[in-house]
């Protein structure tokens, strides 16, 4: 039997290292983003249908990736089904991470921050090794994310067992924002390490993970086995539109049911054709939505007037960013890249020509800029939660090509607006004339590029200008 002495000095030392900032129900994350009521239904069935075992196509699966471009609400999905689970009775233990955050921007205190949220929801049996731990090692939070897993993990899971306790019932780890961790390498790592203390099976342990499909966690993700891995992406497969336009038609309704100007708000506001702009507009992307409500919202300013502002009607006061927490997320993304100048070439390129021919094929891309093949794809990976390049079934022979697909359809606007964009403005004048420029140099070799961007013969070169 353990000293009850040893007991309380290492579970003290424990809470020592703990970032309570990460929970999912920390004071400090009060009121954070979660699924609207009836949004993404399906893809909450399909992670705790795959937590309850309930999947047959999942059910052998221990890690679940959940991954989707900036803004696609990854966040919130993760908020909810820690809530769902919470209120099942699950043993719950979550990290939330924070980019730039000093506790949950970090790894350092990932580990001891899950070991103790276990301790407290777990029988005592786990507690008390994880404490024993402390007090045998009090460096243990100096070792290798790794040696912190085995031993205030792995091992007090498997000791609790040995007790009698049921493995029926399961253990949640979820994990989000990985991406937000400062540090690429630590980011595989963790992906890594989870799959490490999973390999024997020997634990009733699940883990969620949630991120952008970053080119570092896609390497990692993509090395592992499908056996014990199931991936969630969330794309046009799940009907997020529909989804974005039912939160859009109960958010206005509120503002025109408490908005202190809700007596000057028409009975048909807004009209269909509003809210299937801000669909479009949206691309699927929770962030967008979310960013017009609460500008809309504002109890200081007509509703009606800012949402004119948003579709572009009206023009905002000098100032006044209806867009500011989306400029904020672009501009972040934009700024951690290399070679900035030459990837927004290449969006320019797809953004500023007509969808009528090949311009967003790679292919022709890379002969266009005089890239190397391949090029394009390894560029876009450090976009790739604002750009993705995808394979398309375009050509009367039904032959794949390989296409640059804008995420974020608000990315065009943002760019195309200097206020809003700034060093990353996408001038249309200096653009086209670059592109014309390229058009003169490239005339003579016009049969081979339509033949390497598989374009139709009867394409005119000229027609970009």
């Amino acid at each position: 039997m353990l000293m009850q002495g040893w007991t309380i000095g290492g579970f003290e030392r424990l809470q020592e290292y703990v970032a309570h900032g990460a929970f999912h129900d920390s004071g400090e994350r009060f009121d954070p983003p979660k699924c609207h009521h009836n949004t993404r239904v399906a893809i909450i069935k399909r992670i705790t249908d795959w937590i309850g075992g309930l999947n047959q196509d999942t059910r052998e699966a221990l890690i679940m990736w959940l991954y989707g471009a900036a803004g696609a609400g990854k966040s919130a999905i993760a908020q909810t089904i820690a809530e769902i689970l919470h209120g099942q009775h699950y043993f719950l233990a979550t990290f939330f991470f924070l980019r730039n955050d000093p506790h949950r921007g970090v790894a350092k205190l990932l580990v001891t921050t899950l070991a103790y949220q276990l301790a407290v929801k777990l029988p005592p049996v786990f507690r008390e090794r994880v404490a024993l731990t402390f007090e045998q090692d009090p460096l243990i939070v100096t070792k290798s994310l790794e040696a912190q897993f085995m031993a205030l993990v792995r091992e007090p899971l498997l000791e609790l067992l040995h007790s009698g306790f049921s493995s029926n019932n399961n253990v949640v780890v979820i994990i989000d924002g990985l991406d937000e961790c400062d540090d690429p390498n630590v980011q595989a790592r963790i992906i890594d390490l989870s799959f490490n203390i999973l390999d024997s099976r020997d634990l009733p342990l699940k883990i969620l993970i949630a991120s952008r499909p970053e080119v570092d966690i896609l390497s990692s993700f993509d090395r592992k086995p499908f056996s014990v891995l199931a991936r969630i992406a969330l794309d046009r497969d799940y009907q997020s539109a529909e989804d974005i336009r039912h939160f859009l038609a109960d958010k206005f309704n509120e503002i025109k049911v408490d908005h202190p100007l809700r007596s000057y708000i028409p009975i048909g506001w807004p009209g269909e054709d509003s809210l299937d702009t801000l669909v479009q507009k949206s691309s699927g992307q929770f962030i967008y939505t979310s960013t017009v409500v609460k500008y809309v919202a504002s109890a200081r300013h007509r509703p009606t007037h800012r949402l004119e502002i948003v579709l572009g009607i009206q023009l905002p006061k000098a100032g006044d960013n209806p867009f500011a927490e989306l400029d904020a997320l672009y501009r972040h993304i934009l700024m951690g890249v290399e070679d900035v100048d030459l990837i927004l070439q290449i969006i320019g390129f797809v953004v500023l020509h007509p969808p009528s021919y090949n311009y967003d094929a790679v292919t022709f891309i890379e002969a266009f800029l005089s890239l190397a093949p391949g090029d394009v794809q390894l560029l876009m990976q450090n976009v790739g939660s604002l750009i993705s390049v995808e394979i398309h079934h375009r050509q009367p022979d039904g032959a794949e090509v390989f296409i640059v697909r804008i995420l974020h359809a608000s990315l065009k606007d943002y760019l195309l607006d200097q206020s809003r964009s700034k060093d990353f403005f996408l001038d249309c004048l200096k653009m086209h004339t670059l592109y014309a420029e390229l058009c003169l140099t490239r005339m003579m070799e016009l049969p081979s590029l339509e033949s390497k961007s598989l374009l139709y013969p009867t394409m005119s070169m000229f027609s970009i200008l």
